[in-house]
């Protein structure tokens, strides 16, 4: 866009984009002083007026006759007249006479406004001229105390917001009854390493919050901030910041179950805090624990061994829990872990065949049957009474023993259940069945258990 050349080029310009547009556009290059002054001269419209006073190169005279007949023209005009760089000292102060409060506070923003004229302003009882003055960047520490004491809130956040706000006035702004101060603060205040720690160290939530959002801050101020009382916080730290031993150290001996929780949970966390952790009288921990994929054999030994249930369970479901422990967990002869394992694809058959064959474990057999496990290990007594039970799942697992009798098999290949009939026919059975000796009444107590446990009288999560 060319540089206007007329009175009449530039007012088309300034009507067809708005005064602030070509204020703005036309810097570099500048439109001459010459032009800027004739338009002053020919009486032109508000909007010309707005222009000229918003304009940074139109020369300081022009801005200082309109500033000394401020009583001509509009508050459009002055407005920006305050603003304006060329504007001179002496017409700001002229300025403050202006009835307009949105005048005076304006120049209030100046930073050039002489220091008297603050003064003049502070004895304004005026939320508005006070919000602005609190603003100036050139404000002195002893205006910026008073603001700091001022009624009202909104004055407090401006001045908080002020890049030159004294070092001083920071600590007790920090107690600012309103939360919207202490947050400005202490999330945009320029201040050294000392203060944010001091701020982090202070155990305001608000305050430990606007922190945060700086992002960056001190290991120390991290630390402090992960050791606040609010959960809120170490909640936030804990998400947003990756912690380092000593910080997980720090959280695993939190009095806040979900902090070791949390803890518990971690990769690669330390064997010496999973061991701690270990003996947590909080249940949630030590499941949290448990089901970490980085736990450390002996802990979740410790765990089995101390038959600790909920943990067992949640062992279970880790699949990096170390092998040795199925049989362990299986010894423990506790109904729930004994289904759990029973349901585990990653159960050993030798572990299964401890619970059936061996312990004749009514529960794993329920739990074999349905999940749909084969058992080609089932010794010959169970498999035989299996064979002859009213539900179908339980045909169905004595139909994959390799221990059941060619009668017995031949008589499942016709049962009614069409899964029972393709089993009993995808294998073979044994010519002669092996029957070693059952303790007295053994088979018979399994079978009953079995019953009650189909019938809802055994109940498995006891």
């Amino acid at each position: 866009m060319q540089v206007p050349n007329s009175i009449e080029e530039l007012l088309r310009l300034i009507q067809e984009q708005g005064p602030e547009a070509i204020a703005r556009r036309f810097r570099k290059p500048p439109i001459p002083s010459k032009l800027l002054l004739s338009l002053g001269q020919s009486n032109p419209s508000e909007e010309a007026w707005i222009f000229l006073t918003s304009y940074a190169l139109t020369p300081s005279s022009l801005l200082e006759e309109i500033g000394a007949h401020y009583a001509d023209y509009p508050a459009s005009v002055l407005v920006p007249l305050t603003q304006n760089p060329r504007t001179p000292p002496s017409t700001l102060s002229v300025l403050l006479r202006h009835e307009a409060a949105e005048v005076r506070a304006a120049a209030g923003k100046n930073p050039n406004l002489p220091p008297r004229d603050v003064e003049t302003l502070l004895e304004e009882i005026n939320p508005e001229v006070w919000r602005a003055l609190a603003s100036n960047p050139s404000l002195k520490f002893r205006p910026q105390a008073i603001l700091a004491t001022r009624g009202d809130p909104s004055v407090r956040l401006e001045l908080v917001s002020n890049k030159s706000l004294h070092p001083e006035l920071m600590v007790s702004l920090s107690a600012d009854p309103s939360p919207l101060v202490r947050h400005a603060l202490a999330s945009s205040a320029k201040v050294d390493d000392e203060m944010l720690l001091f701020w982090a160290d202070s155990d305001r939530e608000e305050i430990q919050h606007a922190l945060m959002s700086r992002g960056t801050l001190t290991k120390e101020v991290w630390s402090s901030l992960l050791l606040s009382p609010h959960d809120s916080v170490r909640r936030a730290v804990r998400e947003t910041r990756k912690l380092d031993p000593v910080d997980q150290l720090q959280l695993s001996r939190s009095d806040v179950e979900e902090d070791r929780e949390f803890v518990a949970k971690r990769k690669g966390l330390a064997p010496g805090i999973q061991h701690e952790l270990a003996h947590d009288t909080a249940t949630g921990v030590r499941i949290a624990l448990a089901g970490n994929r980085s736990i450390e054999p002996e802990v979740a030994e410790f765990l089995v061994t101390s038959e600790d249930i909920e943990s067992c369970l949640t062992l279970l479901e880790n699949p990096d829990m170390p092998q040795g422990l199925f049989l362990e967990l299986a010894w423990m002869n506790h109904p729930s872990v004994t289904a759990a394992l029973a349901r585990n694809k990653k159960t050993p058959e030798e572990v299964l065949q401890y619970l059936t064959n061996e312990k004749l474990s009514a529960v794993a057999l329920a739990y074999l049957a349905i999940s749909g496990r084969s058992a080609t290990w089932l010794r010959s007594e169970l498999s035989h009474a299996l064979a002859r039970h009213e539900l179908p799942s339980f045909r169905a697992l004595a139909a994959t023993s390799l221990h059941l009798s060619e009668q017995a098999r031949n008589r499942l290949r016709d049962d009614p259940s069409p899964k029972v009939r393709k089993l009993a026919l995808a294998y073979p059975a044994e010519e002669t069945p092996t029957s070693e000796p059952l303790p007295t009444n053994a088979l018979e107590n399994c079978l009953n258990d079995l019953a009650a446990i189909l019938s809802g009288e055994f109940a498995i999560s006891n």
